[in-house]
């Protein structure tokens, strides 16, 4: 009898410090995915601001403004210029 308690002992210890061993590992996943979500909603806004930013300046009018702040020309009015 005092055997078949010390197996069944050991069998359940060793079956709780696996799934203790278990839970501490789905935690630190658990945390490392988070970090990995917060990084793609920081590199997610960084993206849509870079577009806004890009499509502002290839906005016709700012573009012929920061030309002619530059000293350059339109085409259309370098073949009139004297």
């Amino acid at each position: 009898m005092r055997r078949a308690a010390l197996r069944w002992g050991f069998l359940l210890s060793g079956l709780l410090l696996l799934l203790a061993l278990l839970g501490h590992r789905s935690q630190i996943e658990r945390r490392h995915y988070a970090a990995l979500r917060a990084e793609h909603r920081a590199l997610t806004a960084r993206v849509r601001s870079l577009e806004a930013e890009r499509a502002a300046a290839e906005n016709p009018k700012a573009l012929l403004r920061w030309s002619r702040e530059h000293g350059f020309l339109p085409l259309a009015e370098g073949r009139w210029a004297p």
